[in-house]
């Protein structure tokens, strides 16, 4: 399966590792410009370690595909990458993501690349995950934008050769709509935010910097604290491991907070940092639009993306309020996307209550393998 100078074991599966002692599961490479010293081989196939060095590579591709969703900007991969391992390659001049996850090797995204190149791509792809994975039922597209089935000639959802799932949408608002907060729609909206403000006089902005970045552990760790409490004891495992997630994706933004490009807000409150928020702007083509088929219902134009927000929860009226003032930085954007629900109804309710004008949607694919 693997390779390498020497067979592993049954079942083994390769380690990301740059010890000269180690197998040689990553081989060493000429430096050159584009590609790390390292990769991991698989049927003879390179993957290259997904890091922050990726960037520059990940945007120049990602730049033709012009999807206004959320998994498709290079810091909301680096950042959830954190439990898993990311790897890439250049296929058929596409930009190829895969995830590594235990003895499973999938694809975060569809090659990103020109159309008339992302099908020899794609079918490249699944030989080099067949050729990992146990069992080729298990090789999977992830976040799959809707203009990519359209290249596939895909033109419905039990299309044969592929099988084709429903994958969790963005929401996306309206700026416009997130910083007036008009009509009987928002009413809640506003008086939540007016009753903060009136109860914390003292409150007020800061632009994110890392001078914040101590007030936002401690913040992560209050806030992990007071949910306790009100968790029982069958969703205590699911609660850490999702927090644990987050605080991880967390510490990958702030360590490349200003490599990324994000810009934040934090909310001050007597001295004290009570809520924070970070995201960025997703990339459009030169006349500023993003293609209609790319995931949306309708033509947006620039959008805000907002990756992380997190407030105390014990102060009633902060989420709403900062949510608010962290939209108006994107007043000169059209629209902004807050991701999904992550499959948590409360979540839902929460993100539904804003109104969305958009769902971004998207789909993960399979080869239907029935009768191969």
């Amino acid at each position: 399966m693997l390779s390498q100078a020497e067979e592993p074991p049954p079942n083994h599966k390769p380690a990301l590792t740059t010890d000269p002692r180690a197998k040689p599961n990553l081989v060493a490479l000429p430096v050159n410009e584009f590609f790390p010293r390292h990769y991991l081989a698989i049927e003879g196939h390179r993957l290259y370690p997904f890091t922050i060095e990726a960037k520059p590579l990940f945007d120049r591709y990602v730049r033709l595909i012009q999807a206004p969703l959320s998994d498709y900007t290079f810091a909301n991969n680096i950042i959830w990458l954190s439990q898993k391992s990311g790897f890439y390659q250049i296929i058929e001049d596409c930009f190829c993501l895969f995830s590594l996850n235990g003895n499973c090797l999938t694809m975060l995204l569809p090659p990103l690349g020109h159309r008339e190149n992302q099908a020899r791509a794609l079918e490249r792809c699944f030989e080099i995950m067949d050729g990992y994975n146990p069992s080729p039922y298990l090789s999977e597209v992830q976040f799959v934008y809707r203009d990519f089935l359209n290249m596939l000639g895909v033109s419905d959802e039990t299309s044969s050769p592929w099988l084709i799932e429903r994958s969790l949408p963005d929401y996306i608002y309206r700026t416009e709509d997130l910083i007036e907060l008009k009509g009987n729609a928002y009413k809640t909206k506003r008086s939540e935010i007016n009753q903060f403000r009136r109860a914390h006089p003292d409150h007020h902005m800061e632009v994110l910097g890392p001078q914040h970045w101590d007030g936002i552990r401690e913040l992560i760790n209050t806030w992990l604290k007071n949910r306790l409490q009100y968790l029982t004891g069958d969703a205590i495992a699911d609660f850490f491991y999702t927090v644990e997630q987050e605080r991880q994706a967390v510490e990958r933004a702030l360590a490349h907070y200003d490599t990324l490009g994000l810009t934040g807000l934090a909310l001050i409150i007597g001295g004290r940092l009570e809520g924070f928020t970070f995201g960025e702007r997703i990339m459009t083509d030169r006349d500023g639009q993003v293609s209609p088929e790319a995931g949306c219902r309708e033509r947006p134009s620039d959008v805000g993306n907002v990756l992380v927000e997190k407030t105390n929860f014990a102060i009633p009226g902060s989420a709403q309020y900062l949510f608010r003032e962290y939209a108006k930085t994107f007043r000169d954007c059209t629209f902004i996307n807050v991701g999904d629900d992550l499959g948590l109804e409360n979540l839902r309710r929460v993100k539904m209550s804003y109104r969305p004008a958009l769902f971004g949607d998207k789909v993960s694919i399979k080869r239907n393998l029935t009768g191969a």
